[in-house]
């Protein structure tokens, strides 16, 4: 394991597609708990919709060196009246690198750029049983605020999410 200042962090594009979908297969399929979308829905991305979705700009990854060890969304919102918010997630780091240091890089990127963008106000939902997820939220500032009741469903059963935010 590297140590926490070798990581890189930055905007992920259209050429990380194979690496940006291969972590988000395998985190859907091994973490269910931290994602909306199912393991089934992951593997059925196609490349041009990968690439699409990364050009977009929303993506960020974390690198140890050329390897993406793990990324995270982060929606800035543009009305005028809500534009000093942002919407983190889905955020992963590979099993490997968690407890690294890594997952803090990534977050502290996120955290970092959304000020430098004039966001005031970073939100994203956890699921009330993901309690490694929740506690790093916490351990990074985040504080619940509410229950989002029946916020997803997996396999057909509700699931309850806290929401969290981060005033920067």
């Amino acid at each position: 394991m590297t140590i926490e200042q070798s990581y890189a962090y930055r905007t992920l594009k259209g050429d990380d597609h194979q690496s940006w979908t291969a972590l988000r297969q395998e985190g859907a399929r091994d973490f269910p708990l931290g994602f909306l979308f199912t393991a089934e829905e992951a593997a059925n991305m196609t490349s041009d919709e990968a690439r699409s979705i990364l050009n977009k700009g929303h993506t960020r990854g974390v690198f140890d060196a050329s390897c993406m060890i793990g990324y995270c969304g982060l929606q800035i919102e543009t009305l005028q009246q809500t534009r000093h918010r942002a919407e983190v997630g889905p955020f992963y780091v590979t099993s490997a690198y968690q407890g690294s240091g890594a997952a803090r890089v990534l977050m502290d990127g996120l955290i970092g750029e959304a000020r430098t963008r004039d966001v005031e106000q970073l939100e994203l939902y956890v699921d009330v049983g993901n309690t490694r997820a929740l506690s790093f939220y916490e351990r990074c500032g985040f504080e619940r605020i509410s229950v989002h009741p029946d916020g997803f469903r997996i396999g057909g059963k509700p699931r309850d999410a806290y929401l969290c935010i981060l005033r920067i």
